[in-house]
Order: C-alpha cells, then sequence, then structure tokens
C-alpha cells in the first residue's frame, strides 16, 4: 500500500545532508567546541556546502583571535542558513560566538570514508583547514519528526540519523578539546555527534482558515 497521502503539501524549505559534532570537556558545563556541517541539495538560494565552525563557542569574537565562523561555497547560502535555520537551533543561537561570527569563502570541501564506518568531512580556507571526523557509527535509523520534536519547531523534519559515539573536529590537524555526549531526540538516546542524511525541512502548510 503507497504511503498515504502521497504528496506532502507543505513548502520545501532545504533538502541534503546535515551532520555535526558538538563536544563537551565537562558533562555538565557549556559546549567546548562545535560544528554543522551541511551539504544542500535545494534551498531557495541554491546549492552548496557550509560549516558552521565554533572553535570557541562561549567566546564572543571572530577571526583573526578565533574561528568562530561560517564558511560556505556560497555566501548566500551561508546567510541564508544561518539566519533562517541555524537562528532557531537553541544550542548554537545562544552561543556567544553566534552573533560574533565571520563569513568566510571555501577553498575546497570534500569527504571521505564511508558512513558504515567512519566518515569524514574536509573543509579548506585560504587560511586554515577544519576536519569533522566521525567514527563508532551506529545503524541507520529513519525519522519522520513533527515540528513540536524538532530543533527549529516550527517544521517537519525527514531524514536518516546515523550516530556516532566517537568524533572529532581538527583545525590544521590540531584536535578541539572535548568529546561527544549523550542526548535525547525524538524519545532516541543518541549523542551530540550525528550525520544526517537525505535530510528535508518542510514548512507545514497554514491551515485552512
Amino acid at each position: 500500500m503507497p504511503i498515504q497521502p502521497a504528496v506532502n503539501p507543505g513548502a520545501i524549505d532545504w533538502s541534503g545532508e546535515n551532520p555535526g559534532i558538538l563536544l563537551k570537556e565537562d558533562p555538565d558545563g557549556p559546549f567546548s567546541a562545535m560544528a554543522l556541517f551541511f551539504r544542500i541539495a535545494y534551498s531557495p538560494v541554491g546549492q552548496g556546502e557550509a560549516l558552521l565552525l565554533f572553535e570557541k563557542p562561549t567566546v564572543a569574537e571572530s577571526l583573526p583571535a578565533v574561528r568562530n565562523v561560517m564558511i560556505s561555497t556560497s555566501e548566500a547560502l551561508g546567510h541564508f542558513l544561518a539566519d533562517k535555520f541555524i537562528a532557531k537551533l537553541a544550542a548554537f543561537a545562544e552561543a556567544p560566538a553566534f552573533a560574533a561570527m565571520q563569513h568566510v569563502p571555501a577553498r575546497n570541501v570534500r569527504s571521505e570514508g564511508d558512513p558504515l564506518d567512519r566518515y569524514a568531512e574536509i573543509v579548506e580556507t585560504e587560511d586554515f583547514t577544519v576536519e569533522l571526523r566521525w567514527s563508532e557509527l551506529g545503524p541507520p535509523i529513519a525519522l519522520e519528526l513533527p515540528p513540536s520534536l524538532t530543533g527549529p519547531k516550527d517544521r517537519e523534519l525527514f531524514t536518516v540519523l546515523v550516530e556516532a559515539r566517537s568524533a572529532t573536529i581538527l583545525i590544521d590537524g590540531v584536535a578541539l578539546p572535548g568529546v561527544p555526549v549523550p542526548r535525547v531526540q525524538a524519545g532516541i538516546e543518541t549523542t551530540t555527534a550525528f550525520l544526517y542524511f537525505s535530510e528535508t525541512w518542510i514548512v507545514p502548510e497554514a491551515p485552512a482558515a
């Protein structure tokens, strides 16, 4: 039997991939480093890749002192994701680094490995290289979440989640401090290191008056 209804009437916000790593040195303390990667297949401002990197999330500074930055292959895409999506994610938007971050062009972006074993995203700028590395990966889980169970709280989410029990953020080969910590999403026990594939966000159709 086909899924009913076969067509979702909502508006597609964006679709693509969205792996991330959030690290802590103290499980009860603030995040020590944060990274959220995007490989966008569709958005209102086009395709591209972007990486939100908070080298020091609790510091309200950016370049040249701290690499609290949005790196992207398209500045329009970087601003779209920051303003329309990340600003709705409390963990990132409430970090002092968010208001101070600068936009930086990406020179090269590539992935390595396989989500069955180990996976990595490498983002190069003119001045530094960032590597996100995930390992100890779990089985894929298909998620269909209503707005109430998502970070933004105003969009539906369809995605494939692959949990990582180990992950690292490196800048020019030097690992940032911290490790992934446990978290619960939609009742699923997972961690703050994750691979999201086939991710599509849909703004629900407004109810009829």
